[in-house]
């Protein structure tokens, strides 16, 4: 519930909320937002999304799976959410909970269509998403199944039962989401768990972006121009160069490059954005590692290390991972980086001895 604070009385007064009307949106709206949304939303853990809701169908509105194969089964509703809402969800769960793995495979790919994605089968596309090791095997998918429950409001029957059938065993929860007015401009809040990962990492004046630098289809080529150029920057290039624009100056940036893991940090130094030739756009930084000048040179710390490292995962399979972390999380990452070339710094140098 957001207030505002009286200051001069020391009195607080509660700001009325919306749903997604006030904005003209109806439920596959809500939907859309949620589905296109769920790293924003979901840190602990991230959530991959592989199905949204067809007309006519008796669906679930959402489904996501995390790192683990656990399916999550979403049921929005625009504004109330009654305790017989419980009832439907939990028909989705025993339905789709006892689904395949090819038939997962086969909602993936008409979600892959509906929304205009590449399409590769979903064991490779949820190791891609996650950096795994290896895939999961068929039979580790749907072991386990979580259910949400998204609403503009409920009362007290909604609580009990969740309640209930918490204390069952039944993995269920209900989240609340929320549009408000202010000063002529709207505002969307989502309580989405865990709330002291989710709730304040991405809102700190600076933040740590996990930058995708384009390996995947250029190799080194692109990471090494982006190192090399006299005034050091972080790019993006085609469709995706929009999201240097998601840089705010002071942020950490840490160069992820398929393959290594993270082989760079910065410092976004500019305000705004930079077209470059073809279709590259920039933003500016100061380099806070070591100079790469080709393969030889590079350090990296993982995917796997840096879960260790930071006690959570990512999304990898768009050009800014998800979570973005907190201050504090990117110069962890930093320090660790920058020990790994002064060690590598080190062995070159008993190796000119020697």
């Amino acid at each position: 519930m957001l207030y505002k604070f009286h200051k001069e009385q020391e009195q607080i007064e509660k700001v009325s909320f919306h749903n997604i009307k006030k904005v003209g949106g109806n439920e596959k709206d809500l939907e859309n937002l949620l589905a296109n949304h769920l790293q924003d939303f979901f840190s602990n853990p991230v959530l991959m999304p592989i199905f949204q809701e067809r007309k006519w169908q008796e669906e679930p509105d959402l489904m996501a799976l995390d790192e683990n194969g656990t399916l999550y089964i979403f049921e929005l509703k625009v504004d109330f959410v009654s305790d017989e809402t419980v009832f439907q969800i939990i028909r989705y769960a025993q339905k789709f909970g006892m689904e395949s793995y090819a038939k997962l495979d086969h909602f993936y790919q008409q979600w892959c269509k509906t929304t205009g994605s590449p399409y590769t089968d979903l064991k490779t596309a949820h190791k891609d998403a996650f950096q795994l090791d290896s895939a999961l095997l068929e039979s580790q998918f749907n072991c386990k199944q979580k259910l949400i429950l998204v609403g503009n409001a409920a009362d007290g029957k909604l609580a009990q039962a969740v309640q209930y059938w918490q204390e069952k065993g039944l993995e269920i929860d209900f989240m609340p989401y929320r549009f408000y007015e202010i000063g002529g401009e709207m505002y969307f809040e989502f309580f989405a768990k865990p709330f002291d990962i989710c709730s304040f990492q991405s809102n700190q004046s600076k933040k740590g972006v996990l930058f995708d630098t384009n390996g995947k289809h250029n190799g080194l080529q692109s990471v090494l121009d982006m190192l090399q150029d006299k005034e050091k920057k972080i790019s993006a290039y085609g469709k995706a160069n929009r999201f240097v624009d998601w840089l705010k100056k002071d942020d950490y940036v840490l160069y992820y490059q398929v393959g290594y893991g993270v082989i760079a940090a910065g410092i976004v130094t500019d305000n705004v954005a930079e077209n470059l030739d073809g279709e590259e756009r920039c933003r500016r930084v100061n380099l806070l590692t070591d100079m790469i000048w080709c393969e030889e040179d590079i350090c990296a710390i993982s995917p796997r290390e840096l879960e260790e490292l930071l006690g959570h995962g990512f999304f990898y399979a768009n050009t800014i991972k998800r979570p973005y972390l907190s201050e504090d999380e990117a110069k962890l990452v930093v320090q660790k980086l920058q020990e790994k070339y002064q060690e590598k710094r080190k062995e070159k140098e008993c190796d000119l001895k020697n």
